[in-house]
């Protein structure tokens, strides 16, 4: 096999079996992650009413969780880089478990805090590690439809997290003697737990330990990642990629994505639940409907993508799109079709845009820059999440309602969009590499 040309039948089997095999996992273990950050979501209207919570104590305690997830995010994905990626993830995944499962201990706003702080401590590293591992193994327009399926675990986190942690919060009741909010808080951090023991026992780190593939499918797989690390924008050392111009203004873009994606996730149960008539369906449904449809836009815009290349107004478009749905809902009022119909469209942009986000990263650095470049753009954007939570509880309780809330979500995502039409890296107006890497050789 020569350095300048992988076989196409070799290296589309290597592609489907690693599909096969790692993307399952792969999506449960972002599913129950996002499901574990988000469930505080449903648990607040009665959490809150339980330990005698404001919207700002809520707020800064959600917020909280950014602290140590900020702190620890870039030195996580070091040691991924160095112990490997089966060891870490499992860690990970069994740490924030038990800290995910400890919410069920909290009495009042100091407890909550510490158990938010703990939980970041304990996940940080794991998205941009997961992003870090699909660059091992998949590379080009394949990538992009790996990370399109792999980003639909998180709005389905949100879709089906609502209705499954509100039945376990009302059946779950006296359960061992605890109230709804925290058997529910117990089951799903446990679910992380298991899963931290599955990923030890069954994801191999990188290719050569894939028992599963033949060895002419792992050299088409390795040769293929060597070929993109030549052709990236950066393929630095772990430090140097920290300072890199491309991964600064990738930050400042996923800033200004994050803050509306976590804002709506935190706080839509509450907002829907202060609506006249409001009850636990009207919870479900707004959160299972839009966030359905932002799955299946975050698949079929990265299948389009794959197949038309990355372009910039691809991320551009969706953005701005959900910018101008959340500003409909900042004048829904009481409309709770309003509503349905704002959120609808903003998770139908937010969750087309990310994927596409997360490819342009990943195909613009390599090698310990990705790692790298990774880490610290997720550490960027969680700031996003700690303003998302502090800032909107603030703002709610200073104006008296959920409007400006609303409109300042609006205006980040529509920045969003514009700053990455103007400072995106070179490869966002470039075609993705047309796919020499799946055609036969001469």
């Amino acid at each position: 096999m020569t350095t300048d040309h992988v076989p196409s039948d070799v290296l589309a089997s290597a592609n489907r079996k690693a599909t096969r095999r790692l993307l399952p996992l792969l999506m449960a273990l972002l599913f129950v992650n996002y499901l574990d950050r988000v469930n505080v979501g449903f648990a607040a209207p009665f959490m809150n009413a339980d330990i005698g919570m404001t919207a700002t104590a809520y707020g800064l305690g959600v917020a909280l969780f950014f602290t140590g997830y900020v702190l620890l995010e870039v030195p996580s994905n070091y040691m991924l880089y160095r112990v490997g990626a089966r060891k870490w993830l499992a860690r990970i995944a069994f740490t924030w478990g038990l800290a995910a499962a400890a919410h069920a201990l909290v009495t009042g706003f100091g407890s909550f805090a510490v158990m938010r702080v703990l939980l970041g401590i304990a996940e940080a590293g794991l998205l941009p590690g997961i992003l870090f591992y699909i660059s091992l193994w998949f590379s080009g327009p394949q990538r992009i439809a790996v990370l399109g399926a792999y980003y639909v675990a998180v709005p389905l986190a949100t879709a089906l997290g609502g209705p499954s942690s509100n039945w376990l919060i009302h059946h779950g009741t006296n359960t061992f003697g605890l109230e709804g909010w925290r058997f529910m808080f117990a089951v799903e951090g446990l679910a992380a737990v298991v899963l931290g023991i599955v990923v030890f026992v069954a994801l191999p780190s990188t290719p050569a330990e894939a028992k599963w593939l033949t060895s002419a499918e792992r050299q088409a797989l390795e040769e293929a990642g060597r070929r993109d690390a030549r052709q990236s924008a950066e393929n630095r050392s772990f430090l140097a990629a920290l300072r890199s111009p491309v991964t600064i203004r990738l930050a400042g873009v996923f800033l200004l994505l994050t803050f509306p994606m976590f804002a709506i996730s935190f706080f839509l149960p509450l907002v829907t639940a202060a609506l006249p008539g409001s009850n636990a369906h009207a919870v479900d449904l707004v959160t299972f409907v839009p966030f359905t449809l932002g799955a299946i836009a975050s698949w079929e815009w990265s299948r389009r993508s794959r197949t038309h290349g990355l372009r910039a107004w691809r991320f551009s478009t969706p953005a701005v799109l959900a910018g101008l749905a959340v500003l409909v809902c900042s004048y829904a009022g009481d409309s709770f079709p309003l509503l349905m119909l704002g959120i609808s469209i903003a998770a139908i942009g937010i969750y087309a845009a990310i994927p596409i986000f997360w490819s342009v990263v990943s195909d613009s650095l390599s090698g310990p820059a990705a790692a790298a470049g990774l880490a610290l753009i997720n550490t960027v954007g969680s700031l996003g999440g700690f303003a998302a939570g502090y800032f909107t509880g603030w703002l709610r309780d200073l104006s008296g309602g959920y409007q400006a809330p609303f409109t300042v979500t609006a205006l980040c995502l529509v920045l969003s969009g514009l700053l990455a039409l103007r400072s995106a890296p070179g490869r966002w107006s470039q075609e993705a590499r047309a796919s020499t890497l799946e055609r036969p050789h001469a």
